[in-house]
Order: structure tokens, then C-alpha cells, then sequence
């Protein structure tokens, strides 16, 4: 059982995860939070199986089971294999089921989630490999799944995994349907 309870679900709510119910806590500071995961599945550039390592290994690097959990009906939809899943499990960053791309971006995202310092090596490996754009976008996704990782063992979240994708199309959905309601107020 969770240390808080959950805030209400309406009668007109579908399937809502525990982290997103959780997060409606801080209705203004979650909602927000809530939008920049939906972004990182929206208009994210990375490709999705490569979106999806990162955040499984993300799981396994912060000790997040209810992270990991959540994410493997929804990167297997993605591509990824359970043998690619094996290894990040194992923490095999080099195993043979992840590819140089793959393995060069697991490495830097891993980096970067254990170090304050990147080596040149590792940074340069992955970066012959993915854009700016991408490398920008895996450090901010590995620092959101930090929060999301740390909000769900705090909080000793319960796993509740969806068995598809149905709650990221979901999520994805109400991202690309929104309008103002989530704009930042320019000082």
C-alpha cells in the first residue's frame, strides 16, 4: 500500500497509473510533470525502441521496479525484445542483443545517471551515432525517470502495469490535444 493515498478517480476516468494519480497531489506541479513524459513519447526523436532501453535501464539504474514494470508491456509494443530487456536486467550494456547505436546511447545515458562527468569516449561514441537533438533529449529523459523512479519508491508506489500500450496512447493522445493549459507564464 502506498505511504498517501491516491486522490479520487472521477466515474468518467479510464485507466489511470499510479504515478499519475499520485502526481495529482501537486495538481499544477504534476500536471506539468505528466506533460513532459507525454512529450518525451510525442515529440521525442529518439526512435521508440531506443527511447524504450533507455528508460528500462533507467528503472534498473535507480532500483525502480514499479518504473521497470510499467514500461515492459509498453517496450515491447516499441520492439524491444525480451532478450534486450534480459540483458538491461542483468545490467549487460555490451551484450550482443543491443546494437553500437543502441549500445553507445545506453552507455551515455548510464553515464549520465551515475556520474556528474561523461568521458570524451563515451560521449563521443554516442554521439557518432544520434543527434544533439537526441542526446539532449536522453539526458533529460534519464533526469525525469530519476524523479519518476524516486517518487515511486518513496512513495512505495504499487505496481500496476498496464498489459498494452493503451495508457501511453492515452497519455500521447491528451499531450497532442492540449492547447494552453500547460503554457509556462513568460516573466
Amino acid at each position: 500500500m502506498a505511504r498517501i493515498g491516491y486522490p479520487e478517480l472521477s466515474e468518467d476516468e479510464g485507466t489511470v497509473v499510479n504515478i499519475v494519480r499520485m502526481l495529482r497531489h501537486s495538481p499544477d506541479i504534476g500536471s506539468l510533470v505528466n506533460r513532459l513524459g507525454a512529450a518525451q513519447f510525442a515529440a521525442g526523436s529518439l526512435p521508440a525502441v531506443d527511447r524504450e532501453l533507455v528508460i528500462m535501464n533507467s528503472g534498473v539504474t535507480f532500483s525502480a521496479p514499479y518504473e521497470w514494470e510499467q514500461h515492459i508491456s509498453i517496450s515491447r509494443s516499441a520492439g524491444v525484445t525480451d532478450a534486450q530487456r534480459d540483458a538491461l536486467a542483468a545490467r549487460d550494456l555490451t551484450s550482443n542483443e543491443i546494437t553500437e547505436p543502441q549500445r553507445s546511447l545506453l552507455l551515455f545515458a548510464d553515464s549520465a545517471a551515475r556520474s556528474t562527468e561523461m568521458s570524451d569516449e563515451i560521449f563521443e561514441a554516442a554521439r557518432g551515432h544520434y543527434t544533439d537533438q537526441q542526446l539532449v533529449e536522453t539526458v533529460i529523459m534519464v533526469g525525469f525517470y530519476f524523479l519518476i523512479a524516486r517518487m515511486s519508491t518513496v512513495f512505495q508506489l504499487e505496481i500496476d502495469p498496464p498489459d498494452d500500450s493503451s495508457v501511453l496512447d492515452t497519455i500521447v493522445d491528451a499531450y497532442e490535444n492540449e492547447t494552453s493549459r500547460y503554457q509556462i507564464p513568460r516573466s
